[in-house]
């Protein structure tokens, strides 16, 4: 296996790694609050900057936010956007997938060539995280309305949520009038749940699956 080469490179800086992290040439880099470490989607690293050299744990290393990359291997397919991935350091052509854990969705270059990738980490926006959280109401009885939490590892106070699950909910108590009114994050690792029951019957949804998008400026 070769080893991936920077052709092009802009807005070049050096970097201390984490005592724990050792890179080479073309891992993304990100800052975990604390370090900077191998950018990763699982753990919500956001990609900052690419190493433009191998460096060894708590080395000083030259790193870039955006250029070229040229990998020999031709692990690309041309125009193909590519994301980083769930495997620390690396970026894919596949969008992380998503599951039970909050995971990072970061576009962060497209393949120019079968050999070759244009990146750019230059933050614009928010970064857009997802997950998949098991959700079970018990019954409202007569109550119209209650905040129900949801423990979702990652999430913090100041995320925006911005989406529910985009499926038809159905089953007993979500067809005879149960609604989810909103979402939020009241505390850390806690998604809090808006729940109307306008008929002021006695209801109990089933459990479902909420497909949660938060953003994280």
């Amino acid at each position: 296996m070769a080893e991936p080469v920077i052709l092009q490179a802009q807005n070049l800086v050096e970097l201390t790694l984490s005592a724990s992290v050792t890179a080479k040439v073309g891992d993304l880099i990100g800052h975990d609050g604390t370090n900077w470490v191998l950018a990763d989607a699982d753990a919500r690293v956001p990609a900052q900057y690419v190493a433009m050299e191998y460096g060894a744990a708590g080395a000083r290393i030259h790193a870039c936010q955006s250029g070229v990359i040229y990998d020999s291997d031709a692990p690309y397919t041309t125009g193909n956007d590519q994301y980083l991935s769930a495997t620390a350091g690396a970026h894919t052509a596949t969008i992380p997938a998503i599951s039970t854990t909050l995971t990072l969705l970061q576009r962060v270059g497209k393949a120019l060539t079968t050999d070759s990738m244009a990146f750019n980490l230059v933050n614009r926006g928010p970064h857009t995280m997802r997950v998949r959280a098991a959700y079970d109401p018990v019954s409202l009885a007569a109550t119209t309305a209650r905040d129900d939490t949801v423990t979702v590892t990652g999430l913090v106070s100041t995320d925006v949520i911005r989406g529910v699950h985009v499926a038809d909910i159905t089953g007993t108590g979500w067809n005879s009038g149960l609604v989810i009114q909103g979402m939020d994050v009241s505390a850390g690792d806690t998604l809090r749940v808006r729940l109307t029951n306008p008929t002021a019957g006695v209801l109990d949804g089933a459990s479902v699956n909420l497909d949660v998008f938060a953003e994280r400026y």
